[in-house]
């Protein structure tokens, strides 16, 4: 009898063992597939966002990347530095950006020549320049036969020369426009005496001046609006890509919120990316740029209507009798607004 008894035993043994080894088997697939999904839901999106330099009103791209608030709106963002709106614009039409950021200005041509391209915010609605030449050119008349720096045609430092030269009463035959690159090229050609003024701002702004050289004139206290820092993206990627691109400007608009609320996190950005080891220099260029940006980062519509007055003038006529509203898309801003992301960052 105990053979029997003892294999009966024996057998509900390897039951018990084989039903928890199931059950083992089935907890360790189970907990596999949710640390897949898990994973696969928090996996951050990868995307290549452009920015036009190094200056202060061009840093809403890089403090959101310094400061991992890409990281935390579910991005794994690369960002890079395009000189320039006609190269940023056409990087964003290859598809190897999925987010432009620059001046209003190529993108509203671009978009009135047939691009999909729409301008979804602004951080930045005024010119953040100011106009500056060697000590002995004391007025804006004495800039007559003088060379005058630039980056380039057709973008923000043109048209704030040229709205400039208009407010002044001069003819831009009457002076010698030369393309010299970035602000830091453009400062080291002003002191090697290659041009006689240019554009700047800070820190560029405050290094020229406390070498000597004289300010002519904020652009920012000119009468005339302007969209600076604009962020754009192709009709066609947003439609497909609605909610990464919604959440996209929901990094972009918290990082303009630190911008203006935050010295300190900013000011380390602004040194470590700006290269300014000066506190002095360093406490300018955030006095200087901070109160200026746009929270939240709407499009001042008055600006991109200057602009297309301005360029239609110019002998654009794809931009004659057209309205911001044709370039410019708040919804995504709207539906942030209707959902109090912006009253949340502000308290």
């Amino acid at each position: 009898n105990r053979g029997p008894r003892a294999a009966v035993i024996y057998s509900r043994r390897v039951r018990v063992r084989m039903k928890m080894q199931r059950e083992s088997f089935l907890l360790v697939v189970l907990l596999t597939l949710l640390s897949l999904t898990n994973s696969v839901a928090q996996a951050a999106d990868k995307i290549v966002v452009d920015y036009g330099g190094l200056s202060g009103f061009q840093s809403t791209v890089w403090v959101a990347k310094d400061l991992k608030i890409f990281d935390k709106h579910g991005f794994d963002a690369e960002v890079i530095m395009i000189t320039g709106g006609a190269r940023s614009v056409a990087t964003l039409l290859s598809g190897s950006t999925q987010f432009g950021t620059g001046s209003g200005t190529t993108p509203l041509v671009a978009a009135a020549r047939g691009t999909d391209i729409k301008i979804l915010a602004a951080s930045y609605n005024k010119f953040p320049y100011a106009f500056v030449a060697k000590p002995d050119i004391r007025s804006p008349k004495d800039l007559r036969g003088k060379k005058i720096g630039i980056l380039n045609f057709g973008g923000s430092n043109d048209l704030a020369l040229q709205l400039a030269l208009r407010e002044w009463g001069l003819k831009q035959q009457e002076v010698t426009v030369i393309i010299g690159g970035d602000a830091p090229t453009r400062l080291a050609g002003l002191m090697a005496g290659r041009i006689d003024a240019t554009v700047l701002s800070p820190p560029h702004l405050t290094r020229a001046v406390q070498a000597g050289y004289r300010i002519l004139a904020d652009m920012g206290d000119m009468s005339a609006n302007f969209t600076q820092s604009s962020l754009y993206v192709r009709s066609a990627y947003m439609k497909e890509n609605r909610d990464r691109a919604k959440r996209f400007v929901r990094a972009y608009a918290e990082a303009v919120h630190v911008i203006k609320t935050d010295r300190d996190k900013t000011s380390r950005v602004f040194a470590q990316r700006m290269r300014i080891e000066d506190a002095e220099i360093l406490k300018a260029t955030y006095d200087y740029f901070a109160p200026r940006f746009s929270s939240p980062p709407r499009v001042n519509l008055n600006g991109i209507r200057d602009t297309l007055r301005f360029y239609a003038e110019q002998q654009n006529p794809e931009l004659k009798n057209r309205t911001p509203e044709e370039f410019v898309d708040h919804s995504l801003l709207d539906e942030l607004e209707k959902e109090g992301f912006f009253k949340k960052l502000g308290g």
